[in-house]
C-alpha cells in the first residue's frame, strides 16, 4: 500500500473523530446546562413558594412568581426531551470511541510495517460500518423528535 492511500485513510477517520468529539461535546453542554438550570429553577420554585410564609402579605405576586419559575422549569424539560441531547451525546460518544479504537489498531499495526492493500480496504469497511450504523441510530433518534 503506498502512503499516500494510508496517509486518505487517517485523514478520513481523523475528520470523523473530530466531527463526532464536536458533536457530542456540543450535545453534552446543551443536556448539562438544561440540567444545570432546571435545578436552579426548581430551587428557586422552592425558595419562592416558602417566602410566602414569611410574607403573607405578598401571596398574590409570591403564587405567580411559583407559577413563573414553575412553567419555565416544564417548558425547559420539554424542550430538552424534545432536542434528544443527552441520546445523541451518548451516542456521538459510542461512535466516537469506535473510530478512536479503529485509530489506535491502525497506529498499532504501522508501528510495525505497512498496512496491505487488503487491510486498507478491511480497515475502510470497518469504518464504514460504524458510520452507517451510527447513521441509522442517529434516524432513530431524529425520528423520536419529529414524533
Amino acid at each position: 500500500m503506498s502512503m499516500d492511500e494510508h496517509n486518505k485513510l487517517l485523514s478520513l477517520i481523523d475528520a470523523e473523530i473530530q466531527r463526532f468529539k464536536d458533536e457530542s461535546e456540543k450535545h453534552k453542554r446543551i443536556h448539562r446546562r438544561c440540567q444545570l438550570i432546571l435545578i436552579a429553577l426548581t430551587a428557586l420554585s422552592a425558595i419562592i413558594s416558602g417566602s410566602g410564609l414569611l410574607l403573607p402579605d405578598w401571596s398574590k405576586q409570591i403564587e405567580f412568581l411559583v407559577l413563573v419559575t414553575t412553567t419555565l422549569a416544564t417548558a425547559l424539560t420539554a424542550w430538552a426531551e424534545m432536542r434528544h441531547a443527552r441520546e445523541l451525546w451518548q451516542h456521538e460518544r459510542e461512535v466516537y470511541y469506535a473510530l478512536k479504537d479503529v485509530r489506535r489498531e491502525i497506529d498499532f499495526v504501522t508501528s510495525f510495517r505497512s498496512l496491505q492493500e487488503d487491510e486498507l480496504t478491511d480497515y475502510f469497511q470497518r469504518i464504514n460500518r460504524i458510520l452507517g450504523s451510527s447513521g441509522q441510530k442517529w434516524s432513530r433518534i431524529q425520528e423520536k423528535k419529529d414524533s
